[in-house]
């Protein structure tokens, strides 16, 4: 009897993890853009087909899916007229001062939007951001 209590107790701890796994908003907040670009289709497609073609783009910036060979900081949750969004911060690495991006994500990772700043090809921005947006993309 005592082990078809525990068993049953297992069952029920197990089985109600997945509902409260289902309800869970995933966290935009701590995330790493490497990570999330190798991991999400989604992330991964809205930004390449934004960049595709884009003339004047730091190299780094230009290989950010296929050579991951930036400094990342982990992401933030904002939110930009109370919608989700995912902020990534990245740069060049021993040049951080002079040549780095901001990536916003919708929460769902189908719309991004780009600033990037270097100090040889000027200031960039792709995506067609809001005043709202272009706010997050800008500050500091």
């Amino acid at each position: 009897m005592k082990r078809y209590l525990i068993a049953l107790g297992l069952l029920a701890a197990v089985s109600a993890a997945p509902l409260h796994a289902q309800t869970a908003s995933p966290s935009l907040a701590g995330n790493y853009l490497p990570s999330v670009l190798a991991t999400s289709p989604a992330h991964r497609d809205s930004l390449m087909e934004m960049l595709k073609g884009q003339p004047g783009l730091p190299f780094w910036v230009r290989a950010l899916v296929r050579q991951p060979r930036y400094v990342a900081l982990a992401s933030e949750e904002v939110a930009v007229k109370d919608k989700r969004m995912q902020l990534f911060r990245a740069c060049e690495p021993r040049t951080c001062e002079t040549s780095w991006i901001r990536v916003l994500y919708s929460e769902d990772g189908k719309r991004a939007l780009l600033y990037v700043s270097d100090a040889k090809l000027g200031i960039k921005i792709f995506g067609d951001p809001t005043p709202e947006e272009l706010t997050f993309l800008t500050r500091s």
